[in-house]
């Protein structure tokens, strides 16, 4: 965890505090977005609320320092997926530990992030985003999606043997089922009848 890279807004005796620590992390002090910064620190109530508010939008790992934890509910303010609260006083090695989990958690999110075309897959939760709508898809369809990924072009014989492993008849119908599903899905909340195509016995991930 030694390449973790602190961002500290808000305090920047916090930031000398860390640094006399010696937590083996980079740490950083400044008054503007670092976006080299694995973590980001802010103590929101030292700073103007538009600022608070810019910090908010990012689905980022922040963690926010507070004397009152009421901060948020007062001001409307709702965190996102890797945003973490914690009330001062803290116990610096317990703020360690709770580092090191918050960037262990992103990895992990951030390696089951893809994006294909203007989508955003999470095969982890089997979940495509498009702006602000997103389904749920099946194990299948998710393979499906992430072979054509990998391989755009393929005939569904080499698509029967990679998600199925094998060839049959009862295979190949599973395979025009979960097709056929999964173009319907995307038709319907994303208006969009062209995510996957057939072009001469070869099936694509459009572009």
């Amino acid at each position: 965890m030694n390449n973790i890279h602190l961002h500290i807004l808000g305090s920047e005796l916090f930031c000398n505090l860390l640094r006399e620590l010696d937590l083996n992390y980079k740490i950083n002090f400044s008054k503007n977005y670092d976006q080299h910064s694995v973590i980001s620190i802010i103590f929101p109530e030292k700073l103007q609320l538009p600022e608070v508010k810019k910090y908010i939008s990012k689905d980022i790992p922040i963690v926010f320092l507070l004397n009152n934890k009421d901060y948020f509910k007062k001001n409307n303010l709702v965190l996102q997926n890797f945003h973490t609260l914690l009330t001062l006083p803290i116990e610096i090695i317990s703020f360690r530990e709770i580092l090191n989990i918050i960037v262990t958690k992103y990895n992990f999110f951030k390696n089951s992030k893809i994006i294909v075309n203007d989508y955003e897959i999470d095969s982890n939760q089997r979940i495509i985003i498009k702006k602000d709508k997103k389904i749920k898809i099946t194990e299948k369809e998710l393979e499906l999606i992430l072979t054509l990924n990998k391989n755009n072009g393929l005939s569904k014989s080499s698509l029967l043997k990679s998600i199925w492993n094998h060839n049959s008849d009862l295979d190949s119908h599973a395979f025009e089922t979960h097709l056929h599903r999964l173009r319907k899905k995307i038709n319907k909340y994303f208006k969009d009848k062209n995510f996957i195509i057939e072009k001469n016995s070869q099936y694509y991930l459009s572009k």
